[in-house]
């Protein structure tokens, strides 16, 4: 039970203590210590859950099975890697005037409440309780992104939370739906919306109404996952945030997003043929990896061409969650995993990037592999991860989701073409129809990325920009994540392979 008080006290405490720390290197310390026991805390509660199971707690309130605790593996984990970060990040922030020394305490207390949210969504055993820890995440990260006050980034603050909190309400109403069907069954309304009580009635539950459910909750969520058309706000939002803050919205509340999505399509799914989720999770995750590797040939800002990538890899993990069966599901997971290691990367060398350069424009950067050259490694690494290239992690869950889209099973349909052609469309032609989309515009993705990321990294630095990157504490996360990307790509440790085989049945219950 404790690790659990941990994970959901310490970020509490933490932020309320950052309200009274005066002293930066105190705050920095209360930071990391607390991301630290957080780590600990998850590592002693995954051994739990590995040894007996899903874990139940706090009266029924809190629910913890192989999914829920695979998430707060990659919430802890990037949240350890940006506390590092921000070390020497947000003092330079200090140092430059822009951040106020006085403010510095109030970005950690909503960094915590940020933290505290995204745990408390992912061990919620109410749906209910899940959707308003999703909401508190909300409120938390608009201050988060608006947090450097200029015009360009209180416009992102106002657009991310208008939008999302639209989104949000749609999904509130899906919640609300769900417990309209199972109050029904089950009689009792207090425990209606708890995951624990629908796994076990979710065959009995009203399928008409739980389409209905599904699809609010899918448009809901999906804002927040940034869907396409669901994703304007992200590429503002990731453009204008601290970039510690940038690495988790886009590795940590994306992920934590598509496990509410993921809970309620394992209940929709023993109700009704896992079809019809799975047919909605391929069409929204198709169309957000073709439209975002589209707008990744158009950009001139690096961290708007990361934010778009995020929306593509989002897409992807849709796609292999909406193939479904082991293989696309395990892949699926896995790719979360991989995102945010990758993405964490990428936003921390865009955050030493601007710190050197001061520009966010792809054009006005030149010769990082000389003025940076620590950073410069981190970025190929970053790039290369992004586009699925071998050894990284993402090629093989990539690979895993390819492979199960190959395999897929449609059933044989005959398209009529004017009034006298039919045409029969087998499962293999739709098998390779989709196959050959997907390779395509994976193409694309790759042209578009390492071709503005190369003009990044050679070259000539510009007039003015120093040479020559000494060591500090904010490099210790970039060494890590290019660590764990590689090593990733060649074996997965027995327990996580245990642990995402465990998560995939979650999912997957027939």
């Amino acid at each position: 039970m404790w690790p659990v008080i941990v994970l959901l006290a310490g970020p509490v405490l933490a932020g309320l203590l950052s309200l009274v720390i005066r002293r930066a290197r105190v705050l920095h310390a209360v930071n990391f210590a607390t991301m630290l026991a957080l780590g600990v805390a998850e590592t002693v509660l995954t051994r739990q859950v590995l040894a007996e199971g899903a874990v139940t707690t706090l009266g029924a309130l809190v629910y913890v099975d192989a999914l829920s605790d695979f998430i707060l593996i990659i919430i802890t984990a990037i949240g350890l890697s940006c506390s590092l970060y921000m070390w020497s990040y947000m003092d330079e922030q200090v140092a430059r005037g822009v951040i106020a020394p006085k403010h510095l305490g109030v970005f950690f207390f909503l960094f915590h409440m940020f933290l505290f949210a995204m745990v408390a969504a992912t061990m919620a055993n109410s749906l209910g309780v899940q959707w308003v820890a999703v909401e508190g995440t909300t409120l938390a990260t608009t201050f988060l992104i608006a947090f450097f006050r200029r015009r360009e980034s209180l416009e992102a603050g106002w657009k991310y939370l208008i939008l999302c909190s639209v989104g949000i309400a749609l999904a509130l109403f899906g919640v609300v739906l769900t417990y309209y069907s199972s109050v029904r069954v089950l009689g009792d309304a207090s425990s209606a919306l708890n995951v624990t009580e629908l796994i076990g009635v979710a065959d009995r539950l009203d399928p008409n109404v739980l389409k209905l459910a599904f699809l609010f909750i899918l448009v809901g969520y999906g804002t927040k996952v940034g869907l396409v058309p669901m994703h304007t706000w992200l590429p503002d939002a990731y453009t204008e945030a601290p970039a510690p803050i940038a690495a988790m919205l886009a590795g940590v509340l994306e992920t934590v997003a598509v496990y509410t999505l993921l809970r309620s399509k394992a209940i929709v799914d023993q109700a009704l043929p896992s079809e019809f989720t799975g047919n909605l999770l391929l069409v929204f995750g198709f169309v957000s990896f073709v439209v975002a590797s589209l707008f990744i040939l158009l950009q001139h800002n690096y961290k708007r061409l990361f934010a778009y990538s995020s929306i593509e890899h989002m897409g992807l993990a849709m796609i292999g969650f909406g193939v479904g069966g082991l293989v696309g599901t395990f892949g699926g997971l896995f790719h979360l995993l991989n995102h945010a290691l990758a993405k964490a990367l990428a936003f921390f060398v865009a955050g030493n990037i601007h710190r050197r350069h001061d520009t966010l424009e792809i054009d006005d950067v030149r010769g990082l592999a000389k003025s940076q050259p620590v950073t410069a490694v981190a970025t190929l690494v970053a790039a290369f991860a992004l586009v699925g290239l071998p050894p990284f992690s993402p090629f093989v869950s990539e690979l895993l989701v390819v492979s199960a889209l190959s395999a897929q099973n449609f059933a044989s349909d005959t398209v009529h073409v004017g009034r006298f052609v039919a045409v029969t469309i087998s499962d293999e032609m739709r098998s390779v129809g989709l196959v050959a989309v997907f390779l395509l515009f994976g193409v694309v993705l790759f042209g578009g990325m390492l071709s503005k990321i190369g003009s990044m990294v050679w070259g000539a630095p510009r007039e003015g920009v120093a040479r020559g990157e000494s060591w500090t504490v904010g490099h210790v996360p970039l060494l890590a994540m290019m660590v764990a990307l590689i090593g990733l790509g060649f074996a997965l440790p027995e327990p996580v392979r245990t642990l995402l085989a465990r998560a995939v049945t979650v999912i997957v219950q027939r």
